[in-house]
């Protein structure tokens, strides 16, 4: 379930990149050669395809360990303290995405509730303003999915193993220490 919510978020995100990358040749290629601009594109990337790239991309980021992980401090504690780490990690993250949620949510109803959107005649595509709102919510939910998932898991999982099952980032080498039952892992385990 992890990995498909990360692989949609992926997804989601790449086409944002390259739609990002598209917009933006063909803006320039009709300015430099017919001296026409879209008008939109500018707004449309900033307000949709920017914020889809950042928070969808987030999630992607978390689920594959693309984020910023000090592991050789981390690789260096016993079973138990990283343990421990991890679910105050997991914790930290569903307050701070639940944070968000919350704001993104306010921000949605908010923008439904007074009928947010360009102003007729404008260079904005006419979108509604709560398409834009509704897409930190929606990252977030996903987000706290596979988060909630790893924290469940480390939770249910025995103390002298970790069960986190992605690499976040290159481990150094350095040998990692092992419980009384020579696991390390939930892998190491079965």
């Amino acid at each position: 379930m992890q990995n498909g919510i990360s692989a949609v978020c992926g997804a989601i995100a790449g086409v944002a990149i390259v739609a990002i990358v598209v917009l933006t040749l063909v803006d320039v290629v009709l300015r430099t050669f017919f001296s026409v601009t879209l008008g939109w594109s500018v707004a449309f990337i900033e307000m949709y395809l920017l914020t889809v790239v950042a928070f969808f991309g987030l999630v992607t980021a978390y689920r594959s360990g693309a984020h910023v992980a000090v592991t050789s401090l981390f690789y260096r504690l016993g079973v138990r303290m990283r343990k421990v780490l991890l679910i105050l990690a997991y914790l930290v993250l569903l307050i701070g995405m639940g944070a968000l949620l919350a704001a993104g949510t306010e921000g949605l109803l908010f923008a439904i509730g007074i009928d947010e959107g360009p102003i007729r005649g404008s260079s904005e595509l006419l979108i509604p303003g709560w398409v834009m709102r509704a897409i930190l919510p929606a990252s977030m939910v996903l987000g706290m999915i596979v988060v909630l998932i790893d924290l469940v898991r480390e939770l249910i999982a025995p103390w002298h193993v970790t069960a986190t099952d992605y690499d976040p980032g290159d481990t150094p080498e350095i040998p990692i220490a092992t419980s009384h039952a020579g696991t390390d892992t939930a892998e190491g385990a079965r």
